[in-house]
């Protein structure tokens, strides 16, 4: 069982029961460390307080890149820089789920973007139909309804309506991406390949998915 997140801090007793009860044995933490270090509700790595689960802080962009996000035109333009500029990253992430026994629980801080990159490209590599893969991403945008509502209220009023396009999850983004890949690197098996894993680390990943 994979399964994708938002970040863990306020994980509550139910919560916790129901990763217990998926079988979750490791939490990848994708967050940058700069956001983990700052973050008052995970001083030390966010621990999800259920027992025997093992907690691994991989990170999907580092601290300098996520200070240059920003520079990119649109979030479709965030979502491949970081594709182009942490394979290595990806890599590690993957060979991670690879390796991993039992339930994986992935996230990063609201758990749309990074998490929804991996949940697209893990699809792919089950063999999940596009449209299906486009339709999981935007219903991100469901999922995370009344938490816009807050971030956004959280935001300048001249920037709120720039802040509420950005939050969105369309799935021509997430199928661009795809493209992407299958375009520059024959798709994501051949991404992750260009950025280090080994054939036979693929093809185990493969047979969990299955």
């Amino acid at each position: 069982m994979l399964i994708r997140s938002d970040h863990l801090g306020h994980l509550t007793e139910p919560g916790r029961e129901a990763m217990q009860a998926y079988g979750v044995a490791t939490v990848i933490d994708l967050r940058s460390p700069g956001e983990v270090a700052n973050d008052p509700l995970s001083p030390s790595g966010e621990k999800s307080g259920v027992r025997g689960v093992k907690h691994i802080h991989a990170p999907l962009i580092d601290d300098a890149n996520m200070n240059k996000l920003g520079d990119a035109g649109d979030m479709f333009e965030r979502y491949l820089m970081i594709v182009e500029k942490r394979r290595e990253a990806f890599r590690d992430v993957f060979q991670l789920v690879a390796e991993a026994e039992g339930g994986v629980l992935f996230h990063c801080f609201a758990g749309k973007d990074r998490t929804g990159l991996v949940a697209a490209m893990v699809l792919d590599l089950a063999g999940v139909p596009r449209d299906h893969i486009a339709a999981d991403y935007a219903e991100t945008d469901q999922q995370l309804a009344k938490q816009y509502e807050v971030w956004i209220s959280e935001a300048p009023p001249d920037k709120r309506d720039a802040f509420r396009d950005e939050l969105r999850c369309p799935p021509e983004r997430i199928l661009g991406v795809l493209d992407h890949l299958h375009q520059k690197w024959g798709g994501v098996d051949g991404y992750l390949q260009a950025s280090g894993m080994t054939s036979a680390e693929i093809d185990r990943l493969g047979t969990k998915l299955a």
